[in-house]
């Protein structure tokens, strides 16, 4: 699935990339004369694209996949690239937006570390007429050209499918679940809780599962699972199994106090 979705980053670069050297051709064609050559779609696709990754932490997909995936798929289309890190740190995030932006990148590729950083970043370079790509999560308020990630709704399914699975196989009866949603600002918590609560809330209804608790937790986009987080949601007297919902899915059985 991520192959897949950097498969389309690609190809929004590319796309991007196009309307850039359409828009500058038109220009300097405009002021030129009515000459009768012209360019191809091929030799439009040229520039340097800047992508910044959020962190080293929050997973290790960043350095394990993400990173080496993009600059093999940037590599088999011919395009140049400049993959950095911000490191958890919105100020380099903002100082390696500067520095792409100065440099003329074509494009930039950015997942944020929150929506406000990020949107300013791409108001920035929209102000510079380069072409913004939201990569994984969507920036709320943002002005980006292309968004391109998962589909969030599908995996959020699957967490509460999986869910139900390890609860029939414990064959516990009536289990109580609190679901702790992740941030707010991140859209994609938004979009997993829609997928998993398409799963849950019949059974809810019908009596099958009791809802222990349901709540949004203000831990911050990038921080993961840890005990400062789950302190978002203190565990209900009773529970007997927790779903927790952060930047992994997984499933937390704890016993009844």
């Amino acid at each position: 699935m991520r192959k897949s979705a950097i498969g389309f980053v690609v190809t929004g670069v590319a796309a991007s990339l196009v309307l850039a050297a359409c828009s500058s051709s038109s220009k300097s064609s405009g002021s030129g004369g009515g000459g009768g050559g012209g360019s191809s779609a091929s030799s439009g696709t040229t520039g340097k694209v800047g992508v910044i990754l959020p962190d080293e932490t929050s997973s290790p997909r960043y350095i394990q996949y993400d990173k080496p995936l993009l600059e093999q798929a940037f590599k088999n289309a011919g395009i140049q690239a400049d993959i950095q890190n911000a490191q958890g740190d919105k100020t380099k995030f903002a100082t390696i937006a500067d520095s792409m932006i100065q440099e003329g990148v074509a494009v930039l590729i950015t997942d944020g570390l929150d929506s406000p950083s990020a949107a300013a970043v791409q108001q920035k370079a929209k102000a510079a007429g380069i072409k913004t790509i939201d990569y994984d999560r969507l920036t709320l308020g943002g002005s980006s050209d292309y968004y391109v990630s998962f589909d969030n709704v599908a995996v959020g399914k699957l967490q509460g499918e999986g869910l139900v699975a390890c609860l029939d196989k414990t064959g516990k009866a009536n289990p109580a679940v609190a679901e702790l949603n992740g941030s707010p600002d991140d859209n994609n918590a938004t979009l997993f809780a829609n997928g998993y609560n398409s799963v849950l809330n019949p059974l809810y209804a019908a009596g099958k599962y009791k809802k222990a608790g349901n709540q949004w937790c203000p831990c911050g986009t990038r921080t993961r699972q840890s005990p400062s987080s789950r302190a978002c949601l203190p565990r209900p007297a009773g529970t007997s199994t927790v779903f927790w919902r952060r930047m992994t899915p997984w499933v937390t059985r704890q016993s009844p106090s």
